[in-house]
């Protein structure tokens, strides 16, 4: 999973790159409260989906089962988001 930071909310998880269900849309998702960034701008509140669905905040596709995955760097790359990817864990 790449990251771009530690979330605010919780201040444990890390925020990775999440693809939706819909693959349309790319969102910041804590990996340990689930709080929901639409956009890389992480001054702004996050969201937090219906557990334990967690239905995209952009058009109610999954976040969680698949095809909804962690984002690829090409992924990355097509949105340009690559200047806040901090690292990848190696889960």
């Amino acid at each position: 999973m790449y990251y771009v930071g530690i979330c605010t909310f919780c201040e444990q998880g890390a925020l990775g790159i999440r693809i939706c269900s819909s693959e349309n849309h790319a969102l910041i998702l804590c990996d340990e409260c689930d709080a929901v960034w639409k956009s890389t701008d992480l001054t702004q509140k996050p969201s937090f989906p219906e557990q334990p669905h967690l239905p995209c905040p952009c058009c109610s596709g999954n976040l969680t089962v698949p095809p909804a995955h962690w984002a690829r760097f090409g992924e990355i790359y097509q949105r340009g988001w690559v200047s806040i990817v901090k690292g990848q864990t190696t889960d």
